[in-house]
């Protein structure tokens, strides 16, 4: 469906016709194609006579394969064969725009109810038109493999014979959705959907947008953030090629934080970036030139001993007023956890076009509803005025909700009067990213071996102006620190300390942090108690939850399971070979109302490298939908997880990133990667998120097995910036 038919076709559903109408009024709505007969029978989905089913969907492929778990649900409901599923990805809306944003885990556990309704409401309207054809009671029918049968009589019609019957068919308001028992298709191993296209290099990313007479567009933005452009320089880079372009790129506020620059523009990619190189440029930096990781670290921790928090929060959540604990008994541990950078293996992209007043943009963005909300209200421009073609993304993991690139195209298009592609090089991804922010935490707590009496947190982290940093929405922070373990008294304070850096959500947001501090910190105090960590965990979790924010998203018989299960799975019980040493965490991600636990086994040479021997992952995330999807999100969150524990740190010199690429921000290699084990806890819950859960637990887990094998506990992070070395 193009856009225009689209539009058409929603104008209807908007002034209310009823969305089982058929679509063979497209002669009278004058749409250019000629379409199969369908019915809509919800507004996410559409029955062909073809036999195909349009599944529409608005939420943003990233590698986490939304594309293939919406249809498997849909397709278990209907009783279709996955492979007759058509993914329509809808054209973006600006007035529906939040509709379309794709983050926090939520694709799957918001689309499990709509989605298995919408395919119980064609299912029972296609056996009512089957029972009516054949005058027999409804409740003699079934649906099975894209057809209604009558198993007293032996009849049966594929629903594709059935579409202009379903369609005068009465929409059920509460359809009866299948019993989990009966399931087929849900939890079983499901071939990927799609994959030709990914196979053959026929999916289109942003990169690969190509528009009559576009220009290419690289841009020299300033190495600090609020800095400005004092001069430059362009004489070399005439001499090379007089053809290119700079054009002055502006910083744009309101959620949009893209820097001040220089654009170099060229007929193709490769003269950008050569332009890149030969633009001298000098800056005016601002009041953050002379920010360094060090003395950014130290602001950190006196942000906590001379100044006032701006939120804090006790166990009911809010709370007026910050309660340090003053008991001799109480043990207190500091932590401090860096910058860190999103290095998707895609780099941001955009192309933009002005044209008779109207914008069009193409590219990967996660949150197309931060589009509507601030770009036309940037340019001056009605939010009907710019569309937005929708692309897959090569990852993202928060760095793609960001709208600096796109603002960037914007400005040259309307500069040039050119469709205008501005891309990123690897550098340019990883310098001028919005980063997780850095944090340095202190946490003091008292317990005994069967509870934890008393719990501080008191948090300073680098916050950008437009961020707040505790909010319980917001998630930067953390409200509460995300404490799932149940304490008698609990209090926490955030203390702001401003960014050199834009910070960004970050894959696992403020759980990442904040759990290895818990994990980590948890394990101290069974050390300090001499428990094993283990039983120590699991008594606490037998103790009360007080009333608030986490008892009500919490159960914690299924962070308990997890736990046992990665520990059984580990071989905690048994005797370690000579020189193993085991280490463990759990999480309870609550936004997600999802579970993880991680475990490792290791060991360390007299040389100070370390050896991962195996890895396990222990998850509970409600109903699975897709196990082999599922795992291959775990298997990236431990890449993920175990890059930023082992080796990633972003830092800062004169107020810029001094990494550039993969050798300086370096990933974990597939050479690296430590044999893992991974385990699906079987549920009956809802859906929850998978994408983020089995993150955090990954770094505490990990040193929670080298201050085993060392005796040294590791409070800072990346491990071999503490002198190790990796196998």
């Amino acid at each position: 469906m193009n856009r225009r038919n689209f539009l058409k076709i929603s104008s209807l559903v908007a002034s209310g016709w009823l969305l089982a109408e058929l679509v063979p009024v497209k002669a009278m709505l004058g749409l250019e194609e000629t379409l199969p007969s369908c019915f809509e029978p919800h507004p996410l989905i559409k029955l062909c006579d073809d036999g195909k089913v349009v599944l529409y969907v608005m939420k943003q492929e990233m590698g986490q394969s939304v594309n293939r778990s919406l249809p498997l649900i849909l397709a278990e409901e209907l009783e279709v064969n996955p492979d007759d599923v058509v993914i329509e990805n809808l054209p973006y809306n600006p007035t529906s725009g939040g509709d379309y944003n794709t983050w926090g885990s939520m694709s799957v556990r918001t689309g499990w109810l709509p989605l298995r309704t919408a395919g119980a409401t064609a299912r029972i309207m296609l056996i009512a038109a089957a029972a009516a054809d054949w005058n027999v009671p409804a409740e003699e029918c079934k649906a099975e493999n894209s057809t209604i049968v009558h198993p007293g009589s032996g009849k049966s019609v594929p629903y594709s014979k059935l579409i202009d019957k379903a369609s005068s068919m009465p929409v059920p308001q509460n359809p009866v959705l299948k019993d989990p028992k009966d399931f087929k298709l849900l939890g079983k191993g499901q071939k990927k959907l799609n994959i030709k296209q990914t196979l053959t290099g026929k999916t289109i990313y942003s990169f690969d947008v190509k528009l009559p007479g576009m220009l290419y567009a690289t841009v020299v933005r300033c190495p600090v953030s609020n800095g400005k452009v004092k001069s430059w320089d362009d004489t070399a880079l005439k001499e090379f090629d007089n053809s290119l372009q700079v054009v002055p790129v502006q910083a744009m506020g309101g959620g949009i934080d893209n820097r001040n620059g220089l654009a170099i523009v060229a007929n193709n990619s490769w003269l950008a970036l050569r332009g890149q190189q030969l633009l001298k440029v000098e800056w005016e930096l601002g009041p953050h030139g002379a920010t360094n990781t060090e003395s950014l670290y130290q602001q950190l921790k006196e942000a906590i001993s001379t100044t006032q928090p701006t939120d804090m929060y006790n166990a009911e959540g809010k709370a007026e007023s910050f309660q340090p604990l003053n008991n001799s008994k109480a043990y207190t541990a500091r932590y401090e956890l860096p910058y860190l950078a999103h290095a998707a293996m895609e780099p941001v992209c955009c192309t933009a076009q002005h044209k008779d007043g109207k914008w069009d943009l193409w590219g990967g963005f996660q949150a197309p509803g931060l589009i509507a909300d601030h770009l036309p209200k940037a340019f001056g421009i009605e939010k009907e005025a710019l569309f937005v073609n929708l692309l897959q993304m090569g990852g993202a993991f928060g760095r793609k909700e960001k709208l600096d690139n796109a603002a960037e195209a914007m400005q040259l298009a309307k500069a040039l009067n050119k469709p205008v592609k501005v891309f990123f090089s690897r550098a340019d991804d990883t310098r001028m990213d919005f980063y997780r922010p850095a944090s340095y935490h202190e946490i003091s707590a008292v317990a005994d071996r069967n509870s934890i009496k008393d719990w501080t947190h008191q948090q300073s982290i680098t916050t950008w102006p437009d961020k707040n940093i505790s909010g319980v929405h917001d998630g930067f922070g953390g409200a509460m620190g995300d404490l799932y373990y149940p304490t008698q008294s609990y209090s926490s304070a955030f203390y702001p300390v401003a960014s050199p850096l834009p910070i960004g959500s970050w894959r696992s947001i403020s759980y990442h942090h904040n759990v290895f501090v818990i994990e980590s910190f948890i394990d101290e105090l069974a050390q300090q108690q001499g428990i094993d960590p283990i039983q120590f965990r699991l008594n606490i979790l037998k103790q009360p939850m007080p009333d608030g924010p986490i008892k009500d998203a919490f159960n914690p018989k299924r962070l308990e399971t997890v736990l046992q299960k990665c520990a059984e799975a580990i071989g905690w019980s048994q005797k370690s070979a000579d020189g193993h040493y085991k280490g463990i965490a759990c999480c309870n991600y609550t936004h997600a109302q999802a579970y993880a636990a991680h475990a490792f086994e290791i060991s360390i040479s007299p040389e100070n490298t370390l050896q991962i021997h195996k890895a396990v992952c222990v998850l509970d995330c409600g109903t699975i939908i897709d196990p082999d999807g599922l795992k291959a999100q775990i298997e990236g969150s431990l890449v993920w997880g175990l890059s930023a524990a082992i080796k990633e740190e972003v830092t800062v010199n004169q107020g810029a990133v001094v990494q550039q690429s993969y050798f300086d921000f370096d990933v974990m290699r597939m050479g690296e990667m430590p044999p893992f084990e991974i385990i699906l806890i079987p549920s009956q819950e809802a859906p929850g998120g998978a994408g983020e859960t089995a993150v955090p637990s990954i770094a505490p887990a990990l040193t929670n097995a080298l201050a085993a094998a060392t005796g040294k506990r590791i409070r800072t992070l990346p491990v071999l910036k503490e002198g190790f070395k990796l196998v």
